[in-house]
C-alpha cells in the first residue's frame, strides 16, 4: 500500500485542491496521511471534512516535542503511516486519477523509483516538464550530481519511495528549513547499494503548483535562504569527499547570482571557507565560479547593478557549460 504524506501549515487556498486529487483516486488501497504543523487557518477544518468522510484521511498534530517545521511533519507522518511505500507531497501539489495505480505496478523491489512531473502557476493542464529534456536512467551518482550541482531532475513529488530505505537513510532532515529535497536525494542516491529506476513512460503523475510564496521576492526571504544554503552545504562539507564535494559549486554559482543583493563580505568568506580555496583543491572548481568569487572580493565588494549583471553573465556562462558537458 502507498502511503501518501502531506504536511500542511496555513494552506487552506490549495489544500482542497490536493486533497480531491488523492480522493479520485483509480485504486482504493492507500492512505493518506496529514500533519498539521500550527495552521491558524481553516486548513485543518479541510483535513477533517475529507477524515470524516473518508477513514483513508488520517490527521496528526505536530508533536510539540519534535521542531516546527515541514521536515518534522513528514517524518512524523511517515512514523504514523502504515504503507510500505511513501509518496510525499506539498499540500498545494496535484496528482493525477491515476498516479498511485501506475506507481504501484511498476514499484517491485526498487528504493526509488522516479516518475514524471510537470509544473504550472493556473491551471495544471498547461503545465510543463518539470526538467526539460532530462537525461533518463543514467547511474544514481549522475543525479546525484545533478542535486548538488543545484540543477534539480526532480520535484519532491516524483519519488516513490520504500519506507524501509527512507527510514534506512535517516528521512528528511529537520534542522534544514530549505534545501530538504535536495539533502534526501543527495544521500539516497549516495548510498552504495541502492535499488534505482526512472518511468516517464506513464506521462504526468504529479503536478507541482509554482506558488505565490516561491514567487514573491523580498530581502528578508533572500536573506534566510542564503542562510540555508550555508547550513546545507556545511553539512554536505562534513558529509561528502572533497572530489564529491567539488559538485556543490553549481549552488554557489546560483547563490552569488540569485542573492547578489544580500551576499557581503562575510558570505564570501564562507564560500572559500567551505570549498578550500587554496592550493591544489581550487584548480577541481570552474574558471566561471572562481571568476566570481575573485570578482566580489577584489572591486567589485558590494550589491550594486554591474555585479548583479556581472554575475548573471557568469551563471548564463556556468549553465551553458554544464548542459554542453564541458
Amino acid at each position: 500500500m502507498i502511503s501518501v504524506i502531506i504536511p500542511f501549515y496555513n494552506n487552506a487556498d490549495f489544500l482542497r485542491e490536493t486533497l480531491l486529487s488523492v480522493a479520485g483516486q483509480t485504486i482504493s488501497d492507500w492512505e493518506c496521511v496529514l500533519v498539521d504543523d500550527g495552521s491558524t487557518d481553516n486548513s485543518l477544518q479541510i483535513v477533517k471534512e475529507f477524515a470524516e468522510k473518508d477513514s483513508r484521511f488520517k490527521w496528526f498534530y505536530r508533536p510539540e516535542s519534535l521542531p516546527k517545521g515541514a521536515n518534522s511533519c513528514r517524518n512524523f507522518g511517515v512514523k504514523k503511516c502504515k504503507g510500505s511505500h511513501l509518496l510525499f507531497l506539498d499540500a498545494d501539489d496535484i496528482i493525477s486519477t491515476k498516479c498511485l495505480e501506475l506507481r504501484e505496478n511498476r514499484m517491485k523491489d526498487e528504493d526509488l523509483i522516479v516518475f514524471s512531473t510537470a509544473h504550472f502557476s493556473g491551471n495544471k493542464e498547461d503545465g510543463t516538464d518539470f526538467f526539460p529534456g532530462l537525461k533518463l536512467n543514467f547511474s544514481p551518482i549522475y543525479y546525484r550530481n545533478m542535486f548538488l550541482d543545484y540543477s534539480i531532475p526532480w520535484h519532491g513529488s516524483s519519488g516513490l519511495w520504500s519506507k524501509v530505505f527512507f527510514e534506512r537513510i535517516g528521512g528528511f532532515d529537520p534542522g534544514l528549513l530549505r534545501f530538504q529535497d535536495v539533502d534526501l536525494h543527495v544521500r539516497a542516491l549516495n548510498e552504495k547499494e541502492i535499488s534505482f529506476k526512472m518511468d516517464y513512460s506513464t506521462g504526468y503523475t504529479s503536478f507541482y503548483r509554482k506558488s505565490l510564496y516561491h514567487q514573491k521576492v523580498t530581502l528578508e526571504k533572500r536573506r534566510f535562504i542564503l542562510n540555508q544554503a550555508f547550513i546545507y552545504a556545511s553539512k554536505m562539507k562534513k558529509e561528502l569527499d572533497h572530489k564529491d564535494f567539488v559538485w556543490i559549486e553549481g549552488l554557489f554559482v546560483y547563490i552569488l547570482f540569485r542573492f547578489e543583493e544580500v551576499f557581503s563580505t562575510s558570505d564570501l568568506q564562507k564560500v572559500n571557507d567551505l570549498c578550500d580555496l587554496i592550493g591544489e583543491k581550487k584548480n577541481a572548481f570552474s574558471k566561471e565560479f572562481l571568476s566570481m568569487l575573485k570578482m566580489y572580493e577584489s572591486f567589485l565588494t558590494r550589491p550594486n547593478r554591474l555585479r548583479k549583471y556581472a554575475s548573471y553573465f557568469f551563471y548564463r556562462k556556468y549553465v551553458w557549460k554544464k548542459s554542453k558537458g564541458i
